[in-house]
């Protein structure tokens, strides 16, 4: 090589010309890709709708108390008490950065954690790209509304621990728990995608991400707020906890699973014990969000077999079955709500208030109608969060059965 320097300048002369070509094509193809898809940050605003929120910039931050309205930048996190609600609102920029019209806006419900995990635009106004956004729902509901504003559209995204969904222009709420997502389609539909799945949930339909079962769906949009309403597992934690009163009196009445004509059913009694007053409850704690359901059903199957004082007892608070639902209203009090059942006639000087008379031996599906507008006839306020489900045979000898315990939400 040495011996021959016109191969030498040749070679050089070869590689110039290769690096020139290269670079003549590569800086106008970079050039290109930067204008049409480059994308910068943009900011959220989030403003507190109730109570006090905790909000945390980024991950190296010190989480601060939020009372008011603030805009952050991606990879803030928005904390909800049970007592606080917020939203965020994604707004279009124009030229010269001044807000736009709202593409999104998202309702936090109480007892949430979501984080902002992207929200950007394309850089130049050349760009033919979406506005892009990411929302982490790591625990609790979110509402969300995707508006049609943008004229190359947007991908709004939802991920949470169990998959992710990608929205089209339409509104959808989002409820994540341990053990699973809910992922509901109100208007407009959802990609929802897990374990290498992917379902599309069109309007008025829902799918659901399990830990356990993988993806699920599309499905109808109602719910059901009750675990093991049908007593297919045991009874006990972590769905219904049973409890006894007196607490120590081995004479109480019992709890147990029984199984008739094929149907597994809960059974409250208490049998051929001194006429005493006596409980004995099963109770599930819900600690869910109702804020921005329309229709609230409650559903059961009640069987009477036997009560040993008639009516619901001098009082009217001695059914041989009945439920308690426990809530906070949407002004923050605490309310309940009760119903019982019983079959055996009370004297005439005992009025029964707050139940109803159901046939003996026979099951009974009781449906209470849309709880939302049901108690507000009764003249009680709005639930926002529902506490829990305390179902209870009350008197001094009784025996009583129920299943399919459902509180369907819509």
């Amino acid at each position: 090589m040495r011996n021959n320097p016109a191969r030498i300048a040749w070679l050089i002369l070869l590689t110039c010309f290769i690096v020139f070509c290269l670079l003549a094509l590569s800086i106008p193809l970079a050039l290109r890709w930067t204008v049409l898809h480059s994308q910068v940050d943009q900011s959220v605003l989030v403003r507190v709708t109730s109570g006090t929120v905790l909000l945390q910039s980024n991950a190296e931050s010190e989480p601060i108390a939020l009372m008011d309205a603030r805009t952050v930048e991606p990879g803030a996190s928005i904390k909800t008490d049970p007592r606080s609600q917020a939203a965020l609102i994604f707004q279009a920029t124009t030229g010269n950065d001044q807000p736009g019209p709202e593409i999104a806006t998202v309702q936090i419900y109480p007892a949430a954690d979501v984080q902002i995990a992207q929200a950007s635009r394309p850089r130049f106004g050349a760009s033919s790209d979406p506005n892009l956004y990411d929302l982490r729902v790591n625990s609790g509901r979110v509402r969300i509304y995707v508006a049609d504003v943008q004229p190359n559209g947007q991908r709004f995204r939802v991920t949470t621990p169990h998959g992710q969904a990608t929205l089209a222009p339409g509104s959808y709420a989002v409820q994540v728990d341990s053990s699973q997502t809910q992922i509901v389609t109100r208007s407009g539909s959802a990609l929802v995608e897990a374990d290498g799945r992917a379902v599309l949930v069109p309007e008025d339909t829902s799918a659901t991400l399990s830990a356990s079962q993988g993806l699920s769906g599309p499905n109808a949009a109602a719910e059901n707020l009750i675990a093991n309403g049908d007593f297919q597992a045991p009874l006990g934690p972590p769905t219904w906890l049973v409890t006894k009163y007196p607490v120590d009196d081995p004479t109480a009445g019992q709890a147990e699973l029984v199984t008739v004509n094929g149907r597994s059913a809960a059974r409250l009694s208490r049998i051929n014990q001194p006429p005493t007053h006596s409980e004995v409850a099963i109770t599930q704690v819900l600690g869910r969000s109702v804020h921005d359901y329309e229709t609230l059903i409650l559903a059961m199957d009640v069987l009477l077999r036997w009560q040993s004082l008639p009516g619901a007892g001098e009082q009217s608070s001695e059914f041989p079955l009945m439920f308690r639902l426990d809530y906070e209203d949407i002004y923050g009090n605490h309310q309940f709500w009760t119903h019982g059942f019983y079959y055996q006639d009370p004297p005439a000087q005992w009025v029964v208030t707050g139940g109803q008379k159901i046939p003996q031996n026979t099951w009974f599906p009781f449906e209470s109608g849309n709880l939302l507008e049901r108690l507000k006839e009764e003249g009680l306020p709005r639930p926002a969060t529902l506490n829990y489900l305390k179902i209870y045979a009350s008197g001094h000898n009784y025996d009583s059965l129920v299943t399919e315990i459902g509180l369907i939400a819509r």
